[in-house]
C-alpha cells in the first residue's frame, strides 16, 4: 500500500487478477442476498446484511494483514478507503425512491 490510504501498489499479476476476482465477490454477494430473499428478508435487508458481512470480512482482512508485519491497525484510514469508495460508485435514484444507506 502507497501511504495514501485510498491507493495501492499492486504487481503486474495482481492487476492482471484484479477484474475476476472482484466479479467473483460481487457475484458471491448478490448470490448470497439472494438466498436471504429466498428466506425471507427484504431486499433492503438482504443486501444490507451481506453489505455489513462484506464490511466485517474488509476490515478483518486488511487489520492482519498489518497485524501479520507488526503493525497496528488503523481505523481512520480503513473508514477513509470505505469513504473513497463510497465516493468512487455513484447511482441515480428512481423518481420516488425512499434512498438511504443499507
Amino acid at each position: 500500500m502507497t501511504d495514501d490510504a485510498t491507493k495501492f501498489d499492486a504487481t503486474e499479476a495482481t492487476r492482471k487478477r484484479l477484474p475476476t476476482v472482484a466479479s467473483i465477490i460481487d457475484d458471491f454477494a448478490f448470490a448470497q442476498a439472494n438466498e436471504f430473499i429466498s428466506a425471507g428478508q427484504s431486499e433492503r435487508e438482504a443486501t444490507s446484511i451481506v453489505a455489513n458481512m462484506l464490511i466485517r470480512s474488509a476490515w478483518s482482512v486488511a487489520a492482519i494483514g498489518v497485524l501479520s508485519v507488526g503493525g497496528e491497525p488503523d481505523k481512520e484510514k480503513f473508514r477513509a478507503t470505505v469513504e473513497a469508495q463510497l465516493e468512487a460508485i455513484t447511482f441515480k435514484p428512481k423518481a420516488g425512491d425512499e434512498g438511504g444507506a443499507a
